[in-house]
């Protein structure tokens, strides 16, 4: 286990005030969590909303997504209409109402060879999109590339588009249309070199700067078929290879997509033992949870369904926690937590980080934004120690105060929902009716604690 140190504040280490070391339990229940884990579809249709019996059937299943896809066959050769636009937009509000998120593709056909549309057509579908998805991208996971060749999978394009200029241009004219919060995931990683001219993976300093390449992730919709992934890596290029590019590049993106077969070509490669190998390698994020049925029920029948639905994605645990443990008003508050990613990928979408003290006495709540640390930066397999300090206001109630961790959503819409704030896998921690992870300690508020005054800039503020 790799283990790596995010200091926040100048000081590492409590000065001249007591402490207290917690260590915690980890909880191998499988729960929902906000944009990660396996999900269920919708689609492909133009005209049917997603329905109740959808969003229970992923709720049934602690599942937080649900795959969009829309067929706009009808509009190769037209605008869309105000009706389509208004679907998306009306789907992505029953999302947001529903406590999930979407993963949306846009396609001009479902079958092998069906036809897609023009380039110019392509391009002006987007930026009609463009107002819907901007307003609503707070409900939306991630996007597919869509809109070019057989389901919309960049695959034998009837407009011969699958060159690099035209693939570069609509996947950079989508990428200005999505807005830069989220990621889209093109369906074959060498369209991503040859769109960006770059062999080399995506490198730390440039994760989530919100550059094109930054946000291009990647979806196969053909895992564990064959031994090329039903062509998603090059055959006459090393497969090896190109699976080290994506075990890099997707450290910081996200990796989505299903399996597709389940025959004499899949038979070598679906087992549990390779098909956990390829999920932790590649640092899967979201999977569909209806396709294919034979894969599926290979993994449920050699057991280890439960592992994949618990590891799809980030899953972050603390270990342990050294925390002030009384402070006086104005005073110095330090927390050091040691917090392991169990999961196979990092989180990909940005996320808040929050300490809370509320009062046992009275409820009331004072906060701290961490605003220095990044949990998209807690990588899967390391531990991260993570240091904060802040003061507390002058004028805060003496009295003993719960202290808990909140990771919620940036968007103000989901910030205060539970639904959207990530649960930490340990026993006893998570509260469903705020979204905070109890750290299991409390601090006393008292005139005469020792320790000094606060003098930075960090300072609690009540809610």
């Amino acid at each position: 286990m790799a283990i790596s140190t995010i200091a926040y504040g100048c000081s590492i280490m409590p000065l001249n005030a007591s402490t207290v070391n917690t260590n915690y339990s980890e909880s191998f229940e499988n729960f929902a969590n906000p944009e990660r884990g396996f999900y269920v579809n919708s689609g492909p249709d133009e005209s049917k909303p997603i329905s109740v019996e959808q969003i229970q059937r992923a709720k049934n299943q602690n599942i937080s997504m649900i795959r969009r896809i829309y067929l706009i066959s009808n509009y190769r050769d037209n605008s869309l209409s105000e009706s389509l636009l208004n679907l998306v937009s009306n789907d992505l509000q029953i999302a947001r109402e529903a406590g999930v998120k979407l993963i949306i593709r846009f396609a001009y056909n479902w079958e092998l060879g069906g036809e897609d549309a023009s380039k110019d057509r392509i391009l002006s579908h987007m930026e009609q999109l463009q107002p819907v998805l901007e307003t609503n991208y707070d409900a939306i996971a991630y996007v597919h590339a869509g809109f070019i060749g057989s389901w919309g999978e960049w695959n034998r394009s009837t407009n011969n588009l699958l060159n690099t200029p035209d693939m570069r241009d609509i996947l950079f004219k989508f990428l200005s249309v999505v807005p830069s919060q989220r990621m889209i995931a093109l369906r074959y990683p060498y369209y991503k070199k040859r769109i960006y001219d770059n062999e080399n993976s995506l490198t730390s300093s440039e994760a989530f700067n919100r550059s094109n390449r930054a946000r291009t992730g990647s979806l196969n919709d053909c895992f564990l078929a064959s031994g090329d992934d039903g062509g998603t890596y090059l055959i006459e290029d090393d497969i090896e290879q190109q699976k080290d590019f994506l075990n890099q590049d997707n450290l910081y993106l996200v990796q989505g997509g299903e399996t597709c077969n389940s025959d004499s070509r899949a038979q070598p490669y679906i087992g549990c033992d390779n098909a956990l190998n390829e999920l932790a390698r590649m640092r899967w994020s979201s999977l569909n949870s209806e396709f294919e049925k034979g894969v599926l029920d290979t993994w449920k029948n050699q057991g280890c369904f439960p592992e994949i639905e618990r590891r799809l994605g980030y899953r972050f645990s603390l270990v342990n926690s050294e925390i002030t443990n009384s402070v006086k008003p104005g005073g110095r508050f330090f927390a050091q937590l040691n917090i392991e990613n169990v999961g196979w990928a990092s989180a990909y979408n940005p996320r808040l980080l929050e300490i809370v003290l509320r009062s046992r006495d009275t409820n009331q709540e004072y906060y701290l934004r961490v605003n220095e640390q990044d949990p998209r930066r807690w990588l899967p397999g390391e531990t991260t120690t993570v240091n904060i300090e802040g003061g507390l206001p002058v004028n805060i109630p003496s009295g003993e105060y719960e202290i808990f961790l909140n990771l919620p959503d940036p968007d103000s819409r989901l910030y205060n929902r539970p639904e959207y704030s990530i649960r930490l896998a340990n026993t006893d921690v998570w509260q469903e009716s705020t979204g905070y992870n109890s750290l299991l300690r409390s601090v006393v508020v008292d005139a005469n604690a020792p320790g000094e005054d606060y003098s930075g800039s960090n300072q609690f503020v009540s809610r």
